[in-house]
């Protein structure tokens, strides 16, 4: 049969016509076998062999009572901290250590130039001999009114003496006197009698009141000399303070001397510097502030309606985030007056000694918080811990669904020693595989034992 109309022969050649023929024998070809493949019965698969269940330990997420623990943060510091400082005024002239350089008891921290303190101990010093000096010079003023004292109290003793026998005489004068007189007039006695007898007592008389005036002298003296021996006495006193003053001055320059080596009073490290070499210290200026080492605690800020439920030398637990560790505490310390802008108050944790703790790490106090009933204070969904797997980064369980594994990502919460808390992705009463082989998949089949 002749497909082709004698019009498109006019048009085509026959070399033309013989190659389209060839094109629809192999289009017709390939059809047909398409056709056939496409139709061609495959052998049908063997069902596989049934799957051999795996044995598993489950465990049934369960709602439990658990207590609120509370994570308070604070700061790493040392048990105790001192900041050095100079006593004395002078420009530093070593400052060999830096921050964070440990040091021991006794090492030299700075020194600073003392050589105004040199002189002045020097003055003092120089003014001990004199001040000595002064107070034998003192003391010899003593000795020699002293002695007029009691030269004068021996001539006081002296005129009284004169003076009881002039009055002793002067009885005897007058009772002579007296006799000559009658004698006198009876014409017993010659004229010249009695004058000898009134010349005897006037003189007598003259006697007493030369002694008087004597013994009055002579007790003037002696008040005199006193006031000498007082004077040199506080002469003395004086020249002595002067000389104890000149002790004192050298003692105070020696001790200050002695200040311009500022030591450490105990083991620690060094934290902060607050000043250079070549500058000027001060008295009460601060050099460094020292730390002791070993001795730590954690100073935490606790808010009023939890610090009653905090005991001083109570147990606690303080995460520190640089070591990646829990140590062990406990509290020390409560501060009994709290911050009247935040109502916190101050607690104090001693830390257990810990290889590489250091002042300044920061630390979460962790401890279990309860209401006043001391119950626990909420529920929490709580599945063993030995059922968390983690897969591509996720954290989850292998849940148990129509016998078969599930992987189910979950939200975990607060741990405990065995236990887990869920806060999503399982629900109460879901049943969990515990302790799954690294080896369990999705739609595994399981037998629970």
């Amino acid at each position: 049969m002749n497909f082709i109309s004698p019009k498109v022969k006019s048009l085509v050649t026959p070399s033309q016509l013989k190659r389209w023929g060839l094109l629809a024998l192999l289009f017709t070809m390939t059809s047909s076998t398409a056709w056939l493949l496409l139709n061609r019965r495959l052998p049908e698969e063997t069902p596989a062999a049934a799957s051999t269940p795996v044995v598993v330990k489950t465990a049934i997420a369960t709602q439990r009572p658990i207590a609120v623990d509370r994570t308070l943060t604070g700061t790493v510091e040392s048990t105790e901290t001192v900041t050095l400082t100079s006593r004395v005024m002078g420009q530093i002239r070593q400052l060999p250590v830096r921050e964070g350089d440990v040091v021991q008891a006794g090492q030299r921290i700075a020194e600073i130039d003392v050589r105004d303190i040199q002189a002045q101990q020097q003055q003092a010093t120089a003014a001990i001999p004199q001040a000595q000096s002064a107070v034998s010079i003192a003391q010899s003023a003593y000795l020699t009114a002293q002695a007029q004292k009691s030269q004068a109290q021996a001539r006081v003793q002296e005129v009284q003496a004169q003076l009881t026998e002039a009055q002793a005489e002067l009885a005897d004068a007058q009772l002579h006197q007296k006799r000559m007189t009658m004698l006198r007039r009876e014409g017993a006695v010659s004229q010249s009698r009695l004058d000898e007898a009134n010349t005897r007592l006037s003189v007598v008389k003259a006697r007493i009141s030369q002694a008087k005036a004597g013994l009055t002298q002579s007790r003037t003296t002696v008040k005199q000399a006193q006031s000498a021996v007082n004077q040199a006495q506080a002469q003395i006193r004086q020249a002595q303070a002067q000389v104890e003053q000149a002790q004192a001055e050298v003692k105070q320059t020696q001790a200050n001397l002695d200040y311009g080596t500022v030591i450490a009073p105990f083991p620690g490290v060094i934290t902060h510097k607050y000043t250079e070499v070549g500058a000027m210290a001060g008295p009460g200026e601060s050099i460094v502030k020292l730390e002791r080492s070993g001795q730590l605690r954690l100073s935490v800020d606790v808010p009023e309606s939890l610090v009653g439920q905090i005991q001083r030398g109570q147990s606690v637990s303080v995460q520190i985030d640089a070591l990646n560790r829990q140590i062990a505490g406990r509290i020390s310390q409560i501060i009994p007056a709290a911050d009247p802008r935040s109502r916190n108050f101050t607690v104090k944790v001693a830390l257990k000694t810990t290889q590489d703790l250091l002042p300044g790490m920061f630390g979460r106090l962790q401890f279990r918080a309860t209401t006043r009933q001391n119950t626990t204070a909420r529920q929490g969904l709580m599945i063993p811990k030995d059922a968390l797997v983690r897969q591509f980064g996720v954290t989850g369980v292998f849940k148990v669904v129509d016998h078969q594994a599930q992987f189910n990502p979950i939200t975990t919460g607060q741990f405990t020693s065995k236990s887990v808390e869920v806060y999503s992705g399982l629900e109460k009463g879901d049943r969990i595989i515990v302790n799954p082989s690294p080896k369990l998949e999705n739609g595994t089949v399981l037998q629970v034992s």
